[in-house]
C-alpha cells in the first residue's frame, strides 16, 4: 500500500530521491498506453477451459508479444505530444479471452498490436482496463475469435521461498519466446516503479527478468504463480514479479466494467517501539500498535480515526510496534490488508483512545489527490495559455519538466509545494495547487519578473483551488490589471488588462498554440 499514508505510501520526497536516482527500473523502457476502452457486455470463452496445471507447450501458446505505438504529452508545452514511440513487451492469455500484462505496456497508447506464438500476423487491440496502481492492465483482440483456440492459462498462490519459477516472454525485442528459470529469494512489499507512489506485496526473483519481459507470466508447476514488471536498478539477476493476491484484486476490480482501484486509510502512522511512549500512550502489557500522526481530510478515515489513536488492531490482527502483522509464514505492513480489500469495503480496527479500546469500521475509498504525486498516463496535460502565460496543474510531470534529475534542479519552493507542503497543512491535499509554468516571450508580459515554476495563490484577488479558477478570474476581470498573486514571498506579477486581451490571439498564433486551454 503506501507508507507515509496507511503506512505504507512511502514518504514522497524519499521516493522522488529514489526514482531519481534508479533505485529501481521498469522493464518496458519507458511507460505507454491509451485511455482504457469500456469492454464490450459479452466475454468470450477459450474453447479450452483452465486446466489444473498446463503444460509448457500450452504455457507458450498462451503467452503473447505486444508492440504499442505510444505518444505522450509534452509537459513542457502541454498544447503539444511528443513523437511516436514504438515499444514492447509481453502478455499471456486468461480467462474470458483476454490478455493480461502490465500496465507499462500499454501505457499512451495510440496503435496496439498482438502477435501470437510462432504467428508473424499483427492483430489489433485495445485496452479494456489499466491500473497504473498495480501496474496490470487487460487486453482485448480486435477480433476475439482470434484465441478461441488458445489455452487460458491457469492462475495459482503465492509461490514458497526457495522454490523454482520460470519466466516466459519476448525480452530485448526478440520475436521468438523466452523461458528462464530461477528461485524465489525474497517475499515483501517494494515500490511500483510504473507509477512511482504505489507499494503492494512483490515476489523476488534469480530468473532472468530483462526488458520486453513486462507482463509475460511466471509459472510454476503449470501455473501462473506472478506477473513479470521490473528489475532492481545496480544488481545482477535480480527481478521481481506481481503475486497472483496482486492480479486477483484487479479481476475482481474490474469484473463490474470498471477499475476503480486500491482505497486507502488516508493516515500517517508512527511506530511505537519506544517503551516511553508506549506508557504515555496508555498501552498495558505486551500491547502493540502505531500511533496515528495525521489524518487527510476527506479520506477513509477522516471522521472515524483521531490523531493521537493508538491503532491495535487492523482486520483483527495485532499490529506490531513497527506498524506490521503476521500473514502466513510471512510479516507485512498492516496497509497491505486494506490492499486486498475494494473500494467501499470496510475494514474493522480496534484502537486505543484517552485509556479506552474502540472497535471501530472504516469504509475504504480511493482517495484522488495522493495521485498528484504519481507519474501521468494515458492522458494530456491540462492547461491555460493567455497573454503568453501558461498556467498548469501542479503534479509530478510538472516537476519532471526539469529534466531526469528534477529531484536536484527544481525549484525548492515548488517541489516544497508538491512534496512536503501537504504533510505540513493536510487541507491543501483538497486543493489543484496551480502553477504559472512559463511565458511565451512578448513585450505584453516581458517585464514580468516571475514567470516560471510559481505556484499561484490568487488571481485579481481570487483564491485558485483549481485550474478552471484561473480562467474566471482572468475572464470576469473587467479592472485595468491582472494581478496575479504566487504563493512564494507574494510576489506579483501585473498585466496591462487591455494590452494583454489584444496581444493574446496573437501570442497563441505566434508560437503554435492552436487552443488556448484543454480542460
Amino acid at each position: 500500500m503506501k507508507r507515509s499514508r496507511t503506512t505504507r505510501r512511502w514518504s514522497t520526497a524519499v521516493l522522488a530521491v529514489g526514482l531519481a536516482a534508479g533505485v529501481l527500473a521498469g522493464l518496458a523502457a519507458a511507460p505507454i498506453r491509451p485511455g482504457p476502452s469500456k469492454p464490450s457486455p459479452e466475454k468470450p470463452a477459450t474453447d479450452r477451459a483452465p486446466a489444473p496445471g498446463a503444460d509448457e507447450e500450452s504455457i507458450r501458446k498462451s503467452v503473447v508479444r505486444l508492440v504499442n505505438y505510444a505518444q505522450r504529452g509534452d509537459w513542457l508545452a502541454p498544447w503539444e505530444v511528443t513523437q511516436v514511440d514504438q515499444r514492447s513487451g509481453s502478455g499471456f492469455v486468461v480467462e474470458g479471452g483476454t490478455i493480461l500484462t502490465n500496465a507499462h505496456v500499454v501505457s499512451d497508447s495510440r496503435l496496439l498490436l498482438v502477435f501470437l506464438d510462432r504467428d508473424p500476423t499483427p492483430h489489433p487491440a485495445a485496452v479494456v482496463h489499466v491500473a497504473h496502481d498495480c501496474d496490470l492492465a487487460m487486453v482485448r483482440l480486435q477480433d476475439p475469435a482470434v484465441l478461441k483456440a488458445v489455452p487460458a492459462l491457469p492462475i495459482g498462490g503465492l509461490p514458497r521461498l526457495r522454490s523454482v519459477v520460470e519466466t516466459f516472454g519476448y525480452p530485448a525485442g526478440g520475436t521468438q519466446i523466452s523461458v528462464t528459470r530461477g528461485v524465489v529469494s525474497r517475499i515483501d512489499d517494494q515500490l511500483y516503479v510504473h507509477s512511482g507512489v504505489d507499494s503492494h506485496l512483490t515476489v523476488q526473483t534469480d530468473a532472468a527478468i530483462n526488458p520486453g519481459n513486462s507482463g509475460g507470466p511466471v509459472v510454476q508447476e503449470g501455473r501462473v504463480v506472478g506477473v513479470a514488471f521490473q528489475a532492481a536498478g545496480g544488481l545482477e539477476n535480480v527481478g521481481y514479479m506481481i503475486p497472483t493476491e496482486v492480479v486477483r484484486r484487479f479481476l475482481r476490480d474490474s469484473a463490474d466494467g470498471r477499475y476503480d482501484g486500491y482505497p486507502d486509510l488516508g493516515i500517517r502512522t508512527a511506530g511505537m517501539e519506544n517503551p516511553a511512549a508506549r506508557r504515555k500512550a496508555g498501552m498495558i502489557g505486551s500491547e502493540s500498535g502505531v500511533r496515528v500522526d495525521a489524518i487527510d481530510p476527506g479520506s477513509s478515515a477522516d471522521g472515524v480515526l483521531q490523531e493521537g489513536d493508538i491503532l491495535i488492531h487492523v482486520d483483527g490482527r495485532p499490529v506490531a510496534n513497527d506498524g506490521t502483522v503476521e500473514d502466513g509464514e510471512l510479516r507485512i505492513p498492516f496497509g497491505l490488508l486494506a490492499d486486498r480489500r475494494q473500494a467501499g469495503e470496510p475494514v474493522p480496527l480496534r484502537v486505543l483512545r484517552g485509556g479506552k479500546r474502540l472497535d471501530l469500521s472504516v469504509a475504504l475509498k480511493v482517495y484522488p489527490p495522493y495521485r498528484r504525486q504519481a507519474n501521468v498516463y494515458d492522458v494530456l496535460p491540462r492547461y491555460y495559455v493567455y497573454a503568453g502565460l501558461v498556467f498548469v496543474p501542479l503534479d509530478l510531470e510538472v516537476a519532471k519538466t526539469y529534466g531526469d534529475d528534477w529531484i536536484a534542479k527544481g525549484d525548492r519552493p515548488l517541489l516544497d509545494a508538491l512534496l512536503h507542503q501537504p504533510l505540513r497543512e493536510p487541507a491543501l491535499r483538497l486543493r489543484e495547487r496551480v502553477v504559472l509554468l512559463r511565458a511565451l516571450n512578448h513585450p505584453v508580459n516581458g517585464h514580468v519578473a516571475w514567470n516560471r515554476y510559481q505556484v499561484v495563490e490568487r488571481v485579481n484577488g481570487r483564491t485558485i483551488d483549481r485550474l478552471e479558477d484561473v480562467i474566471a478570474a482572468v475572464e470576469s476581470n473587467d479592472q485595468e490589471f491582472h494581478v496575479i498573486e504566487l504563493a512564494h514571498h507574494r510576489r506579483l506579477c501585473v498585466l496591462d488588462r487591455r494590452a494583454a486581451d489584444a496581444a493574446n490571439a496573437g501570442i497563441l498564433e505566434t508560437y503554435g498554440v492552436a487552443e488556448d486551454r484543454r480542460l
